[in-house]
C-alpha cells in the first residue's frame, strides 16, 4: 500500500482500532494527555464524527482542542487516502489489473522462453504486473513483471490475474 497516513499509537486505540494511524514526526507533535482524552471521549467512534456531537469539545481541555482538530483532520486525509486507493483497486480490477499470482516458474531477462534467467518465483506468491510486452507464445503473452524487487518477464501461461487478463491463464488450477 501507499503512504497510509495513521495517527499515533494511544489515538489508534481509540480511532478505528488500529486502522489509522500518522506519521511519527505529526504523531509526535501531539500531545499524549490529549490523545487519551481524545480515545476516552470517543471510544473508539472515528473522530469527525465523534465531534460532529458540539458537546463533546465540553469535555475537551482548551490546551488540547487544536490537538484535536489536528487529529481530525489527519484522520479525514487518512480516510480520503484510503477511498482513493480502494477507487484504484477496482478500477485496476475492472482493467483486468487486479493482483497476479505465480504458478511457479522462471523470470527472463527478456519476453521470449530462451533468453537468460534472473529468477525464479514460487506456486502462489504474488507478482506486480508492470506492462503488457505485445510478445505471445502458445497464446499466452509475455509481461514485464516485478518480484520480490526483482523486475524482468513472465509468460503469461504460468501465472494468473483476479478479475482475469487476457494472454494469462484463469488459475493455477487449470
Amino acid at each position: 500500500m501507499s503512504a497510509l497516513i495513521r495517527l499515533g499509537a494511544p489515538l489508534a486505540l481509540g480511532v478505528l482500532a488500529g486502522a489509522l494511524t500518522a506519521p511519527a514526526s505529526r504523531a509526535q507533535e501531539l500531545d499524549e494527555r490529549c490523545q487519551k482524552i481524545v480515545s476516552a471521549i470517543c471510544d473508539g467512534k472515528r473522530l469527525g464524527r465523534c465531534f460532529q456531537n458540539e458537546k463533546m469539545w465540553d469535555d475537551v481541555p482548551a490546551r488540547c482542542q487544536g490537538d484535536v482538530q489536528t487529529m481530525i483532520e489527519m484522520e479525514r486525509e487518512a480516510l480520503q487516502e484510503q477511498k482513493q486507493e480502494r477507487r484504484e483497486e477496482r478500477r485496476k480490477a475492472r482493467r483486468g489489473e487486479g493482483l497476479s499470482y505465480a504458478c511457479g516458474g522462471i523470470i527472463r531477462s527478456r519476453a521470449s522462453g530462451s533468453s537468460a534467467k534472473v529468477g525464479s518465483v514460487q506456486e502462489g506468491e504474488e507478482i506486480e504486473v508492470l506492462e503488457e510486452t505485445g510478445v505471445w507464445t502458445d497464446d499466452f503473452q509475455w509481461f514485464r513483471i516485478r518480484y520480490n524487487g526483482l523486475e524482468g518477464y513472465q509468460w503469461g501461461g504460468i501465472f494468473w490475474t483476479q478479475g482475469g487478463r487476457k494472454g494469462t491463464i484463469p488459475s493455477c488450477n487449470g
